[in-house]
């Protein structure tokens, strides 16, 4: 039998760990309800801070209408192509935008809406001779007044800027086409003499836009980068 020193010493012993498990409980509950308490506070000061004025913005989402468009309409915000850009005088920057189609050795053609410059579409692998490119702001600025200065309403639909007095063999075509807002104007001169003179000073005109256009594009580096033609023709 144990004595009752050894008794009391073990009531002790037992003691001094309840005592110490009560501490451990408490600094644990002390650990979780600190962080709880903390995260209780930062709320309640962020919804008693003043709201600033409400936006339309925010009206429009609170009733459920996009902004920009007609309710349940996603807006998406990509950014406007660099080479999309307004002459002077128009409304809407994204508004104007313009494509050119002409042949040399093969079907050449640039759309400023895509950026889809393609060198030619005579090879054995066409996929090889696309690429895309956006205009800089030099570039935009200066196909813009040559298009302004064009008045391509002022030209029909098929038109031929040499008035039929001269022809070739090869011969070539230019398709220009404009847009602006809701209307577009395509102004298309098919197998004409593959030379950019003419005696009739709008055919000049025309004649010269395509081919500084053509210049600018067939300048960059992402023209030269394509391969060289695969065809070649006399």
């Amino acid at each position: 039998m144990r004595t009752i020193d050894e008794c009391r010493a073990e009531v002790f012993r037992r003691s001094e760990e309840k005592i110490k498990a009560r501490r451990r409980a408490r600094a644990r509950a002390a650990a979780l309800c600190v962080p709880l308490c903390l995260c209780a506070v930062i709320m309640s000061v962020a919804f008693a801070l003043p709201r600033g004025p409400r936006t339309e913005q925010d009206m429009m989402q609170e009733d459920g209408e996009a902004p920009g468009g007609a309710p349940g309409t996603e807006v998406v915000d990509g950014g406007r192509d660099e080479d999309v850009t307004a002459p002077a005088g128009t409304a809407d920057p994204l508004s104007f935008s313009f494509s050119l189609t002409w042949n040399v050795f093969g079907i050449s053609s640039y759309d400023s809406v895509t950026g889809r410059l393609i060198k030619t579409t005579d090879a054995t692998r066409p996929e090889d001779y696309v690429t895309t490119y956006r205009l800089t702001d030099e570039e935009t600025a200066r196909i813009s007044e040559l298009i302004r200065g064009l008045d391509i309403d002022r030209y029909p639909d098929v038109y031929d800027p040499q008035a039929g007095n001269i022809a070739s063999d090869p011969s070539m075509t230019l398709i220009l086409s404009v847009r602006m807002g809701e209307t577009e104007k395509t102004v298309t001169a098919k197998n004409i003499a593959l030379t950019y003179e003419s005696d009739d000073p709008d055919g000049q005109r025309f004649l010269d836009v395509c081919r500084e256009i053509i210049e600018i594009l067939t300048g960059t580096e992402a023209w030269q980068s394509l391969p060289e033609y695969e065809f070649f023709y006399d």
